[in-house]
């Protein structure tokens, strides 16, 4: 059976064997190696080529690129869509589209988050007492007024609906404040779907369109929570504080080494995909999900990448690309592990770069892959002992060693390698995390890295 390579004519062919060897490629031309390079990152849109540290466009390989460069590159490519090829199957319905609010898309707790946003749009004040956003917009286009006395009831009703909903579904009848607050975010996210599909259906009103009310809704909603977001940061204080007096000391050149290793030998069985995942987790401290779909890395030096793709901001707004530091000198291997999970089909690949379809793939790929990678990075602690009597397993019977170890360890280690004199340390790890200083204290607590002298060595340097 054939398999099908780039020829000079910029076609597939059908040849018996692939990737070709490297006698066979000293028989093509410079410009036609040019042109296969080029023409394969237009049909792969993920493959990264680098010369003179530097990533080139597909326009720039067909002109500058060089013979060992281009060599070294096609032919890496070539196994790897070699084995794409080789694991895809055909789905059937991969490319139907589900409506955004045809409710056969979502989970029971989505449904129910679903009917919330329904009831703060839809209803009337004729038939539930209480009137939507929708008959809101309506009844100001008729009196062509700015602001109308419902309005201030709907928000008030619209914090008891869901911190009501929030309690029903606590095990204890109450619930903690962050899950609250999660819960106003996801109704709101739903709230915009119904928005966003509604409104071309109405006229503005004194230059104000449905969707500035549904803004100005959002934000005098948030602001009837801020005392829940309060209580929440005493809360996390306390947690915080607490967590640092459980402070296990580890050390982590194994498991940074390891992590090197792995991406510095990409497996030949896409079965190893998760081992792949968690070690691009460690080396540039991103989520699972993130590397899995969200990510775009961009190669500047081997101890640097810029990263696009940040998730868990409770906002629409997209994070603008950002320079991290990567562990391990390993930022062209990254490059090449990203490409190896996108052309094994382990990545699960936003549909377009907007805040909806990056999350809507984010959460897919979580579904997908998040088990997986748990059941295989508890298997991985043993390359992280603890030195100080501390065990994994928490007093009460949690493993510690998950997925958001290897942010923390990165960002610990980041933070006493690359910080300089004069950056504090969690504002340096608030910074390469992409998070607010009060996320950042999640990653700043509760570990201690022992042999960082050790994995200094390994590691290059960093500037912003």
């Amino acid at each position: 059976m054939g398999c099908y390579i780039w020829g000079v004519n910029n076609k597939f062919n059908e040849v018996l064997n692939m990737p070709r060897s490297i006698a066979e490629f000293n028989k093509i031309k410079v410009k036609d190696l040019q042109k296969i390079a080029s023409t394969m990152m237009q049909q792969y849109p993920s493959l990264v080529y680098i010369q003179d540290d530097e990533n080139l466009k597909p326009s720039k390989v067909r002109t500058n690129g060089r013979r060992t460069e281009l060599v070294e590159h096609i032919s890496k490519w070539e196994q790897l869509i070699d084995k794409k090829v080789k694991n895809e199957k055909p789905i059937e319905s991969k490319n139907k589209e589900t409506p955004v609010n045809s409710e056969s898309s979502y989970s029971q707790s989505e449904k129910e988050r679903l009917d919330i946003a329904k009831k703060f749009y839809y209803s009337t004040f004729d038939k539930d007492g209480l009137t939507g956003l929708r008959e809101y917009q309506l009844k100001l286009c008729k009196s062509d007024k700015y602001f109308l006395p419902e309005y201030a009831t709907l928000v008030a009703r619209a914090r008891v609906l869901i911190e009501s909903y929030a309690n029903e579904k606590s095990p204890d009848g109450k619930a903690h404040p962050g899950t609250i607050q999660k819960i106003r975010v996801e109704v709101m996210k739903k709230l915009k779907e119904i928005i966003d599909s509604e409104k071309d259906k109405f006229n503005s009103v004194n230059d104000r369109t449905i969707v500035d009310l549904f803004k100005d809704f959002e934000d005098d909603l948030r602001g009837a929570f801020k005392d829940i977001g309060a209580i929440k940061h005493q809360l996390n204080k306390e947690k915080n504080e607490k967590a640092e007096e459980d402070v296990r000391v580890i050390n982590a050149f194994e498991f940074i080494n390891w992590a090197i290793e792995r991406v510095s030998n990409l497996p030949k069985s896409p079965a190893k995909w998760k081992e792949i995942c968690i070690a691009i987790m460690l080396l540039t401290g991103r989520r699972q999900s993130e590397v899995m779909s969200s990510a775009i890395f961009t190669y500047v030096n081997e101890s640097t990448l810029v990263f696009q793709g940040q998730l868990k901001r409770h906002t629409d707004e997209l994070v603008e690309p950002e320079k991290i530091p990567v562990l391990g000198k390993s930022a062209k291997k990254i490059i090449d592990a990203i490409q190896w999970l996108e052309l094994n089909n382990k990545r699960t690949i936003p549909t377009e770069r907007t805040s909806e379809a990056i999350q809507k793939a984010a959460k897919t790929s979580h579904n997908r892959c998040s088990r997986y990678i748990s059941e295989t990075i508890t298997k991985l602690q043993i390359l992280c002992p603890i030195t100080n009597n501390k065990n994994w397993i928490d007093e009460n019977g949690k493993n510690r060693f998950k997925g958001h170890l290897c942010r923390q360890i990165y960002a610990q280690i980041c933070a006493e390698l690359f910080k300089g004199d004069n950056r504090k340390k969690r504002a340096f790890i608030s910074r390469i995390l992409l998070e607010n200083r009060e996320a950042a204290l999640n990653y700043d607590r509760d570990i201690e890295i022992k042999d960082i002298d050790k994995v200094k060595n390994l590691c290059g340097s960093f500037s912003e």
